[in-house]
């Protein structure tokens, strides 16, 4: 079969692998979707020294059952968590599965890549059963997008969003997108979207996805913007973790900056400790590890409370990765998220 591979920086290749056999505990998942990560980015870009299978948001349908996998049959559709917690750890039996960070149980990302053939930018993937979160009613290409939803839904969840907030979406990728229409289905009274104007697609789905205004920070500070109420209540921050100065900096007394920025070169910050002590701010850390709420996430998109379709900007196929993955960053203006498509 056919799998996607790559390696720093940003080169890709398509191989012919074999895959092994399946375990008992493993399903044989056909692939028909499978979305380009913001974290692949950063994969390929700077962590990537050999060449790596990748691809972790993806959907499909099963093709082959292991003898001990419950609940799911040749034909069930299916996408996929990432890992899952230990249901035996200290903390899932204390009631909060969500603090098991180093889960025991089973990873997707951690599954003997170099035998397995490829990750989710391939034709076929072995993946564990018990990583299988079965869906139907929506489409392949909305369901490989249910891992990143419940990313943005941790992030909303995690800044603890109430009604009347006036809420700051740092960041206008597809997960920040989604977090302005969980955060206004949450309550919010007004929120502001803050992208570098470099991405015009961006900014016009944030007004699309629930903001009441655009902050162009190449062009503007954020420190400098008049803000209605003077600053605002929550801060939801997709982007990397230098700017959360910037951020705590427009936060009113009391408010709740919820980050799931990651930097792999530039992790230390700076900013005013005096303001998060005198202002009684909260710096509060997203997650998604466990990767959970998949059932919640489908039923929101079946109920249309946030679309998925619109953030595809780029459609990709696997026998043309490479080329389609060039073009997704030549095209920065307009490019929001890419997905490979097979029938």
């Amino acid at each position: 079969m056919k799998a996607a591979y790559l390696k720093a920086p940003r080169q890709f290749e398509v191989r012919d692998v074999e895959l092994r056999e399946i375990h008992e505990d493993e399903v044989l998942v056909d692939v028909r979707a499978c979305g380009y990560c913001g974290h692949d980015n950063i994969l390929a870009s700077y962590h990537a020294k050999e060449w790596e299978p990748f691809g972790h948001e993806f959907s499909g349908v099963v093709i082959r059952v292991g003898s001990r996998v419950r609940g799911l049959e040749v034909g069930d559709k299916v996408c996929i968590e990432t890992n899952m917690f230990d249901p035996l750890s200290d903390c899932a039996r204390n009631g909060r599965p969500d603090l098991d960070t180093a889960p025991l149980g089973p990873s997707f990302m951690n599954l003997d890549a170099g035998h397995r053939g490829g990750m989710g930018f391939a034709e076929q993937v072995i993946v564990p059963g018990d990583l299988c979160v079965k869906f139907d009613g929506i489409s392949f290409e909305e369901a490989c997008m249910i891992e990143p939803l419940g990313v943005a839904y941790d992030i909303v969840m995690t800044a603890d969003v109430r009604l009347n907030d006036d809420v700051l979406v740092f960041g206008c990728g597809p997960i920040g997108l989604m977090a302005m229409k969980l955060a206004k289905a949450s309550g919010a009274r007004k929120i502001y979207a803050a992208q570098h104007s470099g991405s015009k697609a961006r900014c016009d789905l944030a007004l699309q996805y629930g903001a009441d205004e655009v902050i162009l920070t190449d062009k503007q500070p954020i420190e400098d913007y008049p803000f209605e109420k003077g600053g605002v209540d929550r801060v939801l921050m997709t982007v990397p973790p230098k700017y959360m100065g910037e951020a705590l900096a427009v936060m009113k007394a009391g408010g709740i900056l919820s980050f799931a920025g990651i930097s792999y070169d530039e992790p230390a910050v700076t900013f005013d400790s005096n303001k998060v002590h005198l202002d009684k701010l909260q710096i509060r850390g997203s997650n998604a590890i466990p990767a959970l709420y998949f059932p919640m996430c489908i039923d929101m998109v079946k109920a249309g409370m946030v679309e998925l379709k619109p953030l595809i900007s780029h459609r990709m196929h696997l026998e043309t990765l490479p080329e389609d993955l060039a073009r997704y960053y030549a095209e920065r203006d307009r490019a929001v998220k890419a997905v490979m498509v097979r029938e």
